[in-house]
């Protein structure tokens, strides 16, 4: 490890003016006047030609090695080539077409001279009056510009050890006992010692060479254009390092003189975030370092104090970093980082995964407070709601860090926050969002690769936004085609929340007379449950439903069925029962729509729950999960049907088909396809309702369990024999899975029965946990009922 001693000895070196003078003679063919620039290390001058051109002449500490400038002069010449209209210096060369030259001095010292364009401007610490919103934007964006430019940049000497390497902080841990105050002393050991922890999470994050030294003594404005950068200067702190620390600097802008330093340290964040977008982790790390940044600040300005007591203070009114630190530490990192997030549009902070914090009772009272009142009081499930902000896979993140595995959400297909679908969405939304009133290309390819999909006669479709958009959809479509109004859906159906679908779903309450139901075809519970005839003996309620039509003046339009059955309990219908419904339907005039909402795309097995179920659909309504829960609708029909009824209607979705929504969809079906998910559905889903049958033999509540793919249903009784509802324990139950941290739901007319749809990567390993607390929590309900 170096000594800080060597690392911020100053012994700037000392040449005359005249032997200035000379030197730039000889080496640059230049003169004029020289006009001495303050620098820590160097010589430097500001050169005034005698033909009125301006440059900076500097002579390098002896102690920088020529490799060491190099390194400085190939990252400027690489900006120059990656971006020319970042305001840094140019490298101007000498008489021999070099890029410097080195001359001697006192003893055995050998200096790096330089010649360098000079940049107009004053320095932004100079004119703390010019610190605005604009300029502190403009700040952070220039910073991830030159980021950005030196992106690819490398060079030997970059990785060697520098005073203000921000990731060596801890090589001044022994000296803060120079510092004098003991409460500061404390706080500045506890940022070091909190950082130090961090460190694999530090050493984790993108790292290239960084100028990291963007702070307001070395950028200038031009006070005629105060809200724009005018130059970046001094590339003597360069590294290898994270490229946070570009930005981690940046936000040292005056903050020590400002009313409300997170909001000015946001502002920055927030204009590097707009050219160079960070990463989560850099952003929940930025608070730590802008911390030690501070803390060594001041370890440095205590030690030279001590060390050299006659020499000027290392840092002028040190006692406003002290402020600076302390007011930064009260308001705290939680606060802090989630105003950086939200000016960079992050989500609510949530611990990293694996990761737990203590939960804050007064913040989560107060979420349910706003909730209540500004968005009434939703069903949340439980006695209590939970809050989640943050998923991945078949898990839902806690705010505190606690991980709960989710069997009940089927929206997302293909796991929350699937990578390539996350990033599928960004990609496009950074690109183009437009309607299908124009011609792009995404909304063609996804739509060919979903008919692809689909049985021959399936062979175009209609984008929206919602399962219930697409089902609403469909009945205009039915009623245009048939001329009819009357509709066949199953008792217990559930099909939207438009007012066209709240009608065709019976578990909201609405009977209107143009509806007619079948029953729900169960071979548990059902009226004819166990007949060796029971698919024909259910279909008979088509008959009926048709007649009923009839007897009030209607003739069936369409069929719409979930072929899931999901709000009927998950049942398993009796082989051929819809085929024999779907007879009967074509027979009166009726099309058949198949609301594959939740039953499509591998849910049951297969691609299409109707045809899992042996049944041949005339349209197929797809809902969010196809986007994989971002806002998509589609209906699936033959193109003369769709001909036929835009010929009637000028149909049109404003942001049905929309290139970002697109986008979603062609990702899941990637996704699908490239894990072999369908296949994990049957495998997995099978291996579900195995262990579930293996702790019916030791649990007497379970009644049944039936399903098929990734869709699972376990029915609660209290008496196998009369099959009572064992309502009230399905309903503790829930509570009861909830504590052990798994996500489940009730379902059915009796409410007694568990719908399990997990997304479909969802694993054997993740059964056995959902299987273990399902076995606890029975025990408990065996115990106390």
């Amino acid at each position: 490890m170096l000594e800080v001693a060597q690392l911020l000895d100053r012994n700037v070196p000392a040449f005359s003016l005249e032997d200035i003078k000379r030197i730039a003679l000889q080496y640059f063919n230049v003169q004029g006047e020289f006009k001495r620039l303050p620098s820590e290390r160097d010589q430097s001058y500001r050169l005034t030609a005698d033909d009125g051109e301006q440059y900076i002449f500097k002579v390098s500490n002896a102690q920088d090695a020529p490799a060491d400038i190099d390194f400085q002069t190939q990252a400027l010449l690489h900006i120059a080539q990656q971006n020319d209209a970042l305001p840094v210096p140019r490298i101007l060369p000498t008489v021999n077409a070099e890029p410097c030259a080195i001359v001697a001095g006192q003893g055995d010292d050998q200096h790096v001279v330089r010649l360098l364009s000079f940049l107009p401007g004053i320095m932004i610490g100079e004119r703390a009056e010019l610190n605005t919103t604009v300029l502190r934007r403009n700040v952070g964006a220039t910073v991830a510009r030159l980021g950005h430019a030196l992106r690819g940049f490398f060079h030997p000497n970059a990785r060697n050890s520098h005073p203000w390497d921000m990731m060596n902080f801890m090589v001044y841990r022994e000296h803060t006992h120079h510092i004098a105050n003991p409460e500061i002393r404390s706080l500045v050991e506890a940022v070091f010692d909190r950082a130090n922890s961090l460190m694999p999470k530090l050493t984790a994050l993108r790292h290239q060479v960084v100028h990291q030294d963007a702070h307001s003594g070395n950028l200038l404005i031009n006070p005629e254009q105060p809200d724009h950068v005018a130059g970046i200067i001094d590339f003597g702190d360069m590294l290898y390092g994270p490229l946070m620390m570009e930005l981690v600097v940046a936000c040292d802008l005056m903050m020590h003189r400002v009313a409300d330093p997170v909001r000015d340290m946001s502002d920055i964040v927030a204009g590097f975030d707009s050219e160079l977008e960070l990463e989560e982790q850099e952003l929940d790390l930025l608070y730590d370092m802008i911390m030690v940044r501070n803390a060594i600040t001041l370890a440095v300005s205590a030690w030279r104090a001590a060390m050299s007591p006659d020499e000027p203070p290392y840092v002028d009114d040190i006692d406003l970093y002290e402020t600076l630190i302390t007011r930064l530490h009260t308001i705290g990192r939680a606060e802090i980082t989630a105003r950086f997030r939200k000016a960079c549009c992050f989500p609510v902070y949530s611990p990293a995964i694996g990761e737990y914090q203590e939960p804050n009772p007064q913040a989560e009272a107060q979420l349910k407070t706003k909730r209540k009142e500004l968005l009434g009081d939703p069903w949340h499930f439980y006695q209590q709601p939970l809050h989640f902000e943050r998923a991945r896979g078949p898990w839902l993140y806690e705010v505190n860090g606690k991980a709960y595995l989710d069997l009940y959400n089927n929206v997302p297909q293909v796991g929350h926050c699937h990578p390539h679908v996350a990033r599928a969405i960004g990609r496009q939304a950074k690109v183009l969002n437009t309607n299908t009133r124009y011609m792009y290309q995404s909304v063609l390819d996804y739509a060919e690769r979903l008919v692809a999909l689909t049985p021959d006669h399936i062979d175009a479709c209609i984008f929206v936004n919602s399962g219930s958009e697409a089902n609403d959809l469909a009945v205009q479509i039915s009623r245009v085609i048939t001329g009819e109004r009357g509709a066949i859906i199953v008792e217990d159906a559930y099909h939207g929340v438009t007012d066209a679908t709240m009608d065709l779903s019976p578990c909201e309450g609405r009977r209107p007379d143009y509806v007619a139901y079948l029953g729900v075809p169960c071979p548990y519970r059902g009226p004819h449950a166990g007949k060796p005839d029971m698919a024909e003996l259910y279909a008979q309620d088509a008959d009926k439903a048709i007649a009923q039509l009839d007897q009030r003046g209607f003739k069936p339009s369409y069929f719409m069925v979930d072929t899931a059955y999901c709000s009927s309990g998950v049942v398993d219908v009796p082989e051929g029962y819809l085929a024999k419904v779907e007879a009967k339907v074509r027979a009166a005039g009726g099309l058949i729509i198949a609301d594959e909402v939740q039953a499509g795309f591998g849910r049951l097995g297969q691609m299409w729950g109707h045809e899992a179920r042996g049944m041949k659909a005339d349209m197929i309504t797809l809902g969010k999960p196809v986007g994989n829960g971002h806002p998509l609708g589609v209906v699936m029909l033959n193109k003369k049907v769709l001909a036929q009824f835009m010929e009637t209607t000028e149909l049109f979705s404003t942001f049905g088909g929309n290139a970002v929504s697109c986008a979603a969809g062609m990702a899941v079906l990637d996704v699908i396809e490239n894990e072999s998910l369908i296949a994990n559905a049957n495998s997995t889903g099978d291996y579900l309702r195995a262990q579930l049958h293996k702790l019916a033999e030791t649990q007497p509540l379970i009644g049944d369990v039936r399903g098929r793919g990734m869709l699972a249903s376990v029915e609660f009784v209290t008496d196998r024999i009369s099959k009572a509802p064992a309502t009230e324990q399905t309903g503790q139950l829930l509570e009861l899975m909830r504590e052990q941290q798994v996500l489940i739901g009730s379902s059915g007319p009796l409410k007694n029965s568990l719908k399990l749809r997990p997304s479909l990567v969802f694993q054997p390993e993740h059964v056995d946990i959902f299987i273990a607390a399902l076995d606890n929590c029975l025990s408990q309900l065996s115990a106390t009922n």
